[in-house]
Order: structure tokens, then sequence, then C-alpha cells
């Protein structure tokens, strides 16, 4: 009966994760190629961008970088949201596999974006380190599941999806920097940055334990 009612509740969780995702990626989708194609409103505050950077390959780097973005999103949220995975291990891999090319692509790009960060060096070394950290965790929910362990594949496949928000954060943290604190853009940008990475950190090792308790005395 505790099962069932887990599984239940996990459901429900799962199902709201996609729908969440699902209208997300559709926003972002139209913010970032339609309604805005060109970035003007956010490279407004950068400073110095021709005199360090080629416009076209910064918006090349950023499109794929937001696509890549979208793509994982999606994933994940599926495999979240999907509870009779275990039913189906073939397209769950193959969900998974996807999941980890957007990360990829995410973490790739930003190579390239984060030196020309707003915000300055603090900002570029944040992000600098989110990417191997996220890394990791992406690498670690390959790895658990290679290894054939469940707890540790989801409770990790939680730490890492959760970064997936960042976006989502800086914009909030960045409008209430600005609007509420009164703080110039640049630096309203660089504390949502740092803020929303150590909220991302925090806050997946708590839906990792809650969600996915350990079964087993092997914890990751």
């Amino acid at each position: 009966m505790a099962s069932s009612r887990t599984r239940k509740r996990l459901g429900w969780v799962g199902g709201a994760v996609f729908l969440a995702a699902a209208l997300y990626v559709v926003y972002m989708a139209y913010a970032s190629f339609i309604a805005d194609p060109g970035d003007v409103s956010f490279l407004a505050h950068k400073t110095g961008l021709h005199r360090h950077l080629s416009h076209g390959a910064w918006l090349v780097a950023l499109h794929v970088h937001v696509a890549s973005a979208l793509v994982a999103i999606l994933a994940g949220a599926l495999n979240f949201g999907w509870t009779r995975a275990r039913a189906h291990p073939v397209l769950h891999r193959a969900v998974g596999y996807l999941y980890l090319a957007g990360v990829l692509g995410v973490d790739g790009t930003s190579g390239y974006l984060a030196p020309e960060a707003t915000g300055g060096e603090v900002v570029t070394v944040a992000f600098n380190l989110l990417n191997v950290y996220w890394l990791v965790t992406a690498f670690l929910v390959y790895w658990m599941a290679r290894k054939r362990r469940p707890d540790g594949h989801r409770r990790w496949a939680v730490r890492s999806y959760v970064f997936l928000d960042t976006n989502a954060l800086n914009r909030g943290f960045t409008w209430l920097g600005v609007h509420a604190a009164g703080l110039p853009f640049a630096a309203a940008y660089t504390m949502a940055v740092c803020l929303s990475i150590a909220v991302n950190v925090a806050l997946g090792e708590v839906l990792a334990r809650i969600l996915y308790p350990c079964t087993s005395a092997r914890r990751a």
C-alpha cells in the first residue's frame, strides 16, 4: 500500500514537472527565437560588446545554448513524468541520452559565452564552476545507471535537472535586485547568478532526498 501511494505521489509530481517544463519551453522558444531573436533586450546591458566578440558568433552560440537547454528540459521532464519508464527501458535510456546531449550542448556553448558574461569576472567564474559541477552531476546520472544503482541514478538525476531552472531564477532574482533593491543591472545580475547556483545546489539535494529516499545501504 505504501509503495502504491509513493508511486502515485511521484506520478503527480512527475506530471506537474512535465507540464511546467512544456509551458516554459514554449515560452522560451517564443521569446528567444521569435520575439527577440537578436537578444536585444539582454545585449543592451552589456558593455564593450563589439570590442570583445563577434555579435553574430555570440548569437549563434547563444541560440545553440538555449536550444540545447530546451531539449534537456523536455527530455528530463519526460523521464521524470514517465512513471512506467521501467517497463520501457530502451525508450527511457534513449530519452536519457537526449538529456545528456542537451547538457553537453549547454555546457559546450557556455564555455564560449561565459567569458563575456554580464557582470564581469565574478559571473564568468561562477558560470564556469556551475558548468563543471553540472557536468559531473550529469556523468553521475549516467554512471549510476550503468552500475545499476537506481537510488543513486534517480537522486543524481534530480540534482542535475534542477540546474535547468538557472535562467528562470536568474531572471527572477535580477528583477528583484533591480526593482526591489534598486541595484544597477550588472550588480543585480551578478547577485542573481551566484544566488541561483547556491539555491539550486541546496534545492537539488533536498528534493533528491525527499522524492527518492534510499532503499539500500549504498547511498549517493
